[in-house]
């Protein structure tokens, strides 16, 4: 009876729709079926779980209304388009409030179990018009967790923007862009796509928006020439950061010793530019 259903599934991979759990383990093994992995990644409140729903075509994923993200552990979803079988995975957004930034990291890092065979593309959600600090530092705390061969797989997806790609690099490279997208983008090669994200509203902005997200998808995929982001470079990436991170903080715990023993200031540099010391006047006791 599997083996029937195994085979009824294979005959209806022409179609375009989200899977339930079942039907999706029914590709399982199946031969002859392109398989793709896409990962949701932000700052929470930009999108990033609209985007996934407009990618799927309908609502599969708990959309945030405020400061603290409705997915606090990794979701995902399968759709068939054509003849292929996508996974959309939904991740924790990266400037959540309720937890700490190790915290983000660990439970955004666990798309690598959803994905055994790695990632085709990263989907970087911002909402058009608010690039903040806190967008450039979401971009490089994934960059520096996930390593720079991320960035070869990532697009820039800004919602609420009905753009087309073109007027869309035209408006980012104008001077009144931010300095530090447009940095992002140099190092993205440009990739980025703009969606209105609301589906079932203004007739046919959803299935343009699920066109674009999709032939941005196609782009990465014909860039990359197949090859995928892999576990084993996610795993290499935290190990770097997990190194770095374990440094600066034995470099913080010799300058406060230094600094209690009596022998100066502290003074740290944990990035170029950018000193940490006690605040004038402080002494050690």
């Amino acid at each position: 009876a599997e083996g029937d259903a195994r085979v009824f599934a294979s005959t209806r991979l022409a179609g375009d729709g989200v899977l339930n759990s079942d039907a999706a383990s029914l590709l399982d093994g199946e031969e002859g079926v392109d398989r793709h992995a896409v990962v949701l990644v932000g700052v929470t409140g930009d999108g990033k779980s609209s985007t996934g729903n407009t990618l799927c075509g309908t609502t599969v994923f708990a959309v945030s209304s405020g400061l603290s993200s409705a997915t606090r552990q990794l979701e995902h979803a399968d759709f068939l388009r054509g003849d292929s079988f996508w996974r959309v995975i939904d991740t924790v957004g990266l400037q959540d409030t309720g937890l700490s930034q190790k915290e983000v990291l660990d439970r955004f890092s666990t798309f690598a179990d959803l994905s055994a065979d790695g990632i085709d593309a990263f989907l970087f959600i911002v909402r058009w018009g608010r690039f903040k600090p806190e967008h450039d530092s979401s971009l490089a705390a994934f960059a520096a967790n996930c390593g720079e061969t991320a960035l070869r797989h990532t697009v820039l997806v800004f919602t609420h923007c009905n753009l087309d790609r073109e007027e869309l690099l035209c408006s980012l490279a104008e001077p009144s862009a931010p300095a530090a997208l447009r940095s992002w983008l140099g190092r993205l090669d440009g990739r980025v796509v703009g969606i209105d994200n609301v589906l079932g509203g203004k007739a046919d902005s959803g299935s343009t928006d699920r066109e674009r997200l999709q032939v941005a998808l196609e782009r990465v995929l014909a860039i990359n020439g197949g090859l995928r982001y892999s576990n084993e470079a996610l795993a290499e990436a935290r190990a770097r950061c997990a190194a770095s991170d374990d440094q600066e903080r034995r470099a913080f715990e010799a300058a406060v010793a230094e600094w209690r023993q009596g022998t100066g200031p502290v003074t740290i540099e944990r990035d170029p530019g950018v000193i940490t010391r006690p605040a004038a006047g402080s002494s050690a006791h």
